[in-house]
This record gives structure tokens, sequence and C-alpha cells, in this order.
């Protein structure tokens, strides 16, 4: 280690890693088109409607909007090919100024992208736009109106304060996605501190274009990403204690187990990884992984029946957009009669889809994922992943990587189920709606789980390098997709 390297640890080289963290968030957060990110014109009205403290989602149903509902989001969501049976189903729907909805952000998914067509003089114009809480109008948000509200926690607390203080639409909006990318980037800071000798893993987890780009934003995305790290880098770290638990410490489990319950539900089994705490940790130790477990589970019923069974509203599906041969009641029966055939489909999709789930993984984004990287990024900036993966110092015993490795599996095999369930006609070979950047929360334990070399030589140098080669490959790749 030269000496430039040995400042750069005394100084404390997690410090340096968020600061470039944070940099290349806040460039990404303004350079990159509002709603220019997959769902984000339904994740930023569910945020405003939680800070008005609106938590459960008013609904109509997909008749009263296809006999005339006026929705500017109908340009990206069109449920005019519902089949007839559907009408009757309920979606949810929030309400919103129409000052967060200029022109020049409402676009077509099918002809506009906004591809070498955006201008920052139009962020300019957003930025001075007063917000006007007397002209709303409704948008759909049939995917994300089923979410907890904790789930966009940051986001919603600044658009509370700054309808408070009346500032500018454009200023609340940017501010909503800052405090997302503060709330992402403290969770990173902590995971490094909590466990130092992955901290170079972790951050170049952090640096991945897509990870960015999602903590820089109004999406449920952030606070998972944040929630699921902070979470798998704790529990890590108590199982190298023997003193007994302190209350501090099984109060955060309690708060773990309620932020997982609000993430997507599939990311519960980060709590599995309890089990790698030493027993003689606490006197009542299996008890106390049960109830953390259960706590999460009964949050889990509670907020789908408030949400949904209370509601009436019926999963948003494939079968909304015109998609027939999608049918959530006949694949629930194909799956109970067929178990083998759906893990088969999961099987099949990883055969033919591993380019695209790592693609999705390191870094595309846009609407409709439009914007990629070259190939040779991707390439080098896997192998750099999997080397600080090799050479991270977890040192974990075989049980300890087989909890992780179950726990992995586990979560993917929850995401491939929903998505077989609503995305994927009815005894598909494949799995239809799985994208790449539902592996990030589960990183962590993916990677984690494959130390088996030395640590390598000028770690901080390498990762300080990959880390600000990511985020300038990020916004290349950004300006060149928008303007």
């Amino acid at each position: 280690m030269n000496s430039f390297e040995q400042r750069i640890e005394k100084f404390g080289v997690e410090k340096i890693f968020i600061v470039i963290f944070l940099l290349f968030g806040v460039i990404i957060l303004f350079m990159r088109p509002p709603y220019q990110l997959m769902d984000e014109i339904n994740h930023f009205p569910r945020a405003w409607q939680i800070s008005e403290g609106i938590f459960l989602s008013p609904t109509m149903t997909i008749g009263d909007y296809k006999n005339g509902g006026d929705f500017r989001a109908k340009k990206i969501f069109s449920l005019n090919r519902a089949p007839a049976d559907a009408l009757e189903d309920k979606i949810y729907i929030a309400e919103i100024p129409v000052s967060f909805l200029p022109d020049n952000f409402i676009f077509n998914a099918n002809n506009r992208h906004y591809i070498h067509d955006f201008s920052i003089k139009y962020i300019e114009e957003f930025l001075a736009t007063p917000l006007n809480l007397d002209e709303q109008e409704p948008i759909q948000i049939p995917n994300t109106g089923v979410y907890p509200p904790l789930t966009y926690l940051p986001q919603a607390v600044a658009a509370f304060i700054g309808r408070v203080l009346n500032l500018n639409a454009g200023i609340i909006f940017y501010l909503m996605g800052l405090s997302g990318l503060i709330f992402v980037a403290a969770c990173v800071f902590y995971s490094m501190k909590f466990l130092p000798e992955a901290k170079h893993l972790i951050f170049l987890l952090a640096m991945m274009p897509m990870f960015v780009v999602e903590a820089a934003s109004t999406s449920a995305d952030a606070v998972t990403f944040g929630v699921c790290f902070l979470g798998t880098a704790w529990l890590l770290s108590l199982r190298n204690s023997t003193e007994k638990f302190s209350r501090a410490e099984i109060f955060g489990l309690i708060i773990l187990s309620i932020m997982l319950a609000c993430s997507k539900s599939v990311y519960g089994t980060i709590l599995l990884l309890y089990f790698l705490i030493p027993r003689e940790r606490f006197k009542n130790f299996w008890a106390l992984g049960a109830a953390i477990l259960l706590l999460n589970l009964f949050l889990l019923s509670a907020w789908s029946w408030l949400s949904i069974e209370l509601s009436d509203v019926k999963l948003y599906t494939n079968y909304h957009l015109g998609f027939t041969e999608t049918n959530t009641a006949a694949q629930k029966i194909f799956i109970m009669e067929h178990p083998i055939a759906f893990f088969t489909a999961m099987i099949n999709s990883f055969v033919e889809l591993p380019a695209w789930y790592w693609l999705n993984f390191i870094g595309t984004w846009g609407f409709l994922w439009n914007v990629t990287l070259p190939f040779m990024f991707y390439a080098l900036y896997t192998m750099i992943l999997i080397f600080f993966a090799l050479s991270n110092r977890l040192n974990l015993k075989f049980s300890e990587r087989g909890i992780l490795i179950v726990a992995s599996i586990i979560s993917t095999i929850g995401f491939f189920l929903v998505h077989y369930l609503k995305w994927s006609p009815v005894g598909s070979e494949i799995v239809s709606g799985v994208q790449g950047r539902y592996f990030i929360p589960i990183a962590l334990m993916m990677f984690g789980t494959l130390s088996i070399l030395p640590s390598m030589r000028h770690r901080n140098l390498i990762a300080l390098s990959a880390g600000i080669f990511s985020g300038v490959m990020m916004l290349l790749a950004n300006f060149f997709a928008f303007y």
C-alpha cells in the first residue's frame, strides 16, 4: 500500500465512496428527463398521494376509464384493449397538480421516447413552474397503488415539506428525487460501516448505473435498494459478536422487519440472515427469530387485505392490457397441478434471457429500457464485480454461505412466481416481465457468498477508479440517449 492509499485509508475510504455516489447521483437526477424511468410516472403520483395522508389509493373501474375518463397517463398505460369481462375491475388512481405534468414530459410510449429530443430549457421551465394545488388531474397508478406508505417515506416527506413551503412544482419534484438519493446514500454508507470487510463490493454494487439512476428518483426502488443493502450488511455484521443482544439491536430487528415488509414482499427473506447470529447472544434466540419473521408476514398480509381485499381491487396484469391468454386464477391452478412446469419455465428464462437480466442488472433505463451502455462497459464492470466478490473478506463458513444462498433463491423464486401469475400466459414455458434490477436488493447476499480469495492489492484505488468510470459512462449514455 503506497502513501496515497494509506492517506485514503486513514481518512476513511467509505467517506470518499459516498461522496462519489452522491455526486453522480445528483448529476443524473437533474440530467435525466422526468418520468424517463420505468414506471416513474406511476411512482411519483403514489408518493405525492402519500404525502397528502392518502395511504389507501382511491379506485375507479376500467369501464369508467374507457367511457371517457380523462387520464394523462393513458398515453402510457392504455386500457382500451381490456376485455369486456374486465371492465368492472377496479384500478388505483391518484390526483396530482397539473403543474407536475408539463406537456414536454408526457409522452407516448409507442412513438416518443425523447431520443435526442430533450433540452435543458425544459428543466429550467419546470423549476420555475408555480405549484397550483387548485388544478388537479387523476393519474392511473394500477401497479403502484398497492405499495405501502413507508415505501415512499423520504419522497413523501420531501413532497410534504415542499407543499407546506409552497415551492415551485419542479423544485418539489427534484427535492423528492434528492430525498430518495440521500436516503439510499445513508443506507449505503452505514452498510459499508457495518461491513467494512465488504465495503469495496458494496460501493461497486451501488455505483452500477441501474442502482444510481433508481436511487436518484421518486421510484419505490430507492427505499427498497437502500433498506435491503443496509439490512443485509447489518445482519451479516451481527454474526461477529458474542455479546448479549442490546435493546437497540432488538428494536433494530423490529424496524428492519417492518421496513422489509413495506418494500417489495419477496425481499423479506433477508431476515433469514438473523440465523447467522451466534445463538448465545440471546436467551430466546429461536423465539425472537420466529417473531420477526411472523411480524413481517403479518404486516404483508394485513396490508394486502387493506389495499386489495378491502378495496376489492384485482391485481393489475397483462389481462387488463388485452393479453387474454394471461389469467391469474387459471395460472394458480396450473401451478398447483404442475409445480415442476413453473420451475422449468423459470430455468428456461435463465437459459434464454441471461443477457437481458444481466444488462438490466448493471444498467439499462428509460421508459422502455432504451438507454443502454457499450457492451465493453458491461463486460469490464462485470469482471471488476466478480474480482471484488471473490476477494471480499467476509470469511463465511459453509453453513453461512448456505443461508445466504437459500435466502437469495427464495427471493428469486418469489419474484419469478409473481410475474408468472401476473404477466405470463397460462402454462407458458417462459416467465414474462422479470427485470434484472429485481436482483439488486439481493446482490450483496449473492456476491457475498463468493469470497474465496485473499484481498486484492490496491483495492481502494481500483474500486475508486471503477466507480468513477461507471459514473462517467452512465452520464455519457444518458446524454447521448436524451440530448
